[in-house]
């Protein structure tokens, strides 16, 4: 705080030619009437220590920090000292695709150390694959926290180094892998700082997956996308959420089974494309998981403890998941199917569902008003329906069973490829008597898409 408290000093007072604290440069208290113009002109900014520099060309793209060195003879030396943590990404955006590798050899070759960040964007052709090699033993990668391996060609798997991981174990914050080939080791080295892991189409065994994830002890977010298992079975005392796809394949799933086995602190289960499998989804103990979607008949077997759906019909609910505050759903207008889930999770706050003209789009349950849901009369705040055709009986129906029934309903939003906004399409909803009469209905056109926040965890609602 005293720190920061001088920062603020020196931009208050710039004139001021003294030291003060540690977070800035020291300037001379004495100078001629010749050179005092040019100090009064410097930027603050270029008055903090290294480190403060250092840390702040860190956190700019690579061609930014490489152009911090025409500022002024003041910035020129940083972007290749130890101040500024190596920040190198290898996208389009840095140069052409021929002088790329040579680039980047010769960043890694010049900068003493340590690093942030290196995201390889490449098509790792054989000629170059003993260079690759060689920069996963630069001394410019020494701690490295974001490793990011990308193989932009899609049929052949890049053969990821074995000491590419084993080096950077100790150190990384953040693994992505994509089109990579996972080293055969003997034994999987403990990657003790690793919070974020996100692997798409990555050829590894479903026993080293496992193990890797079991054995992280502060694990936070799992991506699994491209992904296919006959089953796997994850455990982690510190996992907060797992998004996951299988590959799309057709007529044939190629993701069976996944079981959360123990997942003591697990708060998201995000099924992304869950027509493509897996088929069978097991919770066996995931006692705070609060955010559960997308689900839909693609799933064959759901079990949530011991409830099970199947094809999304509820077969056995002898537990309520009480824990459980937005759910996504993907399904034909079918009271039936929704109403089951509104009973399996009492205290939802927060509902999306997901529609399309199915086959059981005519079923209209008549709701027994002596047979209460716990969520409807007391939980459930925000309804959201998406691709929602108001031109079908079984929508409007659909929507009014909402409006009608949810007693502290704060806002439904209604949204398909086009929209009315009339009395009519209104009064068709009944809003006149909506059980929460302070409930706001906003109808209006979207897209509806699949992007999830699988890994900002600091937002309530990752689909939002």
């Amino acid at each position: 705080m005293e720190e920061e408290a001088a920062e603020v000093e020196v931009i208050r007072a710039p004139k001021r030619h003294r030291s003060v604290g540690i977070a800035v440069q020291q300037v001379p208290p004495r100078v001629n009437n010749k050179e005092r113009g040019s100090l009064d002109d410097l930027d603050l900014i270029s008055r903090l220590l290294d480190f403060w520099l250092g840390t702040i060309i860190s956190l700019l793209p690579t061609k930014d920090d490489a152009r911090t060195q025409a500022i002024s003879r003041r910035w020129r030396p940083l972007w290749r000292s130890s101040n500024a943590p190596l920040n190198l990404g290898t996208g389009n955006n840095l140069c052409d695709s021929n002088s790329r590798v040579a680039l980047v050899s010769r960043i890694l070759s010049d900068h003493p150390g340590p690093a942030r960040r290196i995201s390889l964007h490449l098509i790792f052709f054989p000629n170059i694959l003993g260079e690759v090699d060689g920069w996963f033993h630069s001394r410019a990668l020494t701690d490295l926290q974001d490793l990011e391996v990308t193989n932009l060609k899609r049929t052949n798997h890049y053969p990821l180094p074995p000491h590419s991981l084993t080096r950077f174990a100790p150190t990384v914050f953040v693994l992505r892998l994509g089109g990579c080939q996972f080293p055969g080791l003997s034994a999987l080295p403990s990657f003790s700082h690793l919070k974020q892991l996100i692997l798409f189409d990555v050829g590894i065994s479903e026993d080293s997956l496992q193990n890797m994830i079991s054995r992280c002890v502060v694990l936070e977010s799992v991506s699994l996308y491209n992904m296919g298992f006959g089953r796997l079975c994850i455990s982690s005392p510190t996992l907060k959420s797992i998004g996951f796809y299988a590959p799309r394949v057709k007529d044939a799933s190629t993701f069976q089974e996944l079981v959360i086995d123990d997942a003591p602190c697990l708060e998201r289960l995000l099924p992304i494309y869950p027509d493509d499998g897996p088929v069978t989804i097991r919770v066996i103990r995931a006692p705070k998981l609060e955010v559960l979607g997308f689900l839909s008949e693609g799933i064959s077997t759901l079990h949530l403890g011991t409830i099970v759906f199947q094809k999304m019909i509820a077969v056995t609910m002898t537990t309520k998941m009480r824990s459980v505050k937005i759910f996504v759903l993907e399904s034909s207008p079918n009271l039936d199917l929704v109403i089951d889930f509104l009973m399996c999770f009492p205290c939802l706050v927060k509902l999306y569902v997901i529609l399309n003209a199915g086959k059981n789009m005519n079923i209209v349950r008549k709701y027994d008003q002596l047979d209460t849901i716990e969520c409807l009369e007391l939980h459930l705040k925000e309804v959201v329906l998406k691709n929602y055709c108001g031109g079908y009986r079984p929508f409007f129906d659909f929507a009014k069973f909402f409006l009608l029934n949810a007693k502290v309903l704060n806002k439904m939003e209604i949204g398909g490829s086009y929209y009315r906004n009339d009395d009519c399409y209104l009064r068709l909803l009944q809003v006149e008597n909506r059980a929460s009469q302070g409930a706001r209905i906003e109808v209006n056109r979207n897209i509806f898409t699949r992007h999830v926040h699988t890994h900002d965890l600091s937002m309530a609602d990752p689909f939002d």
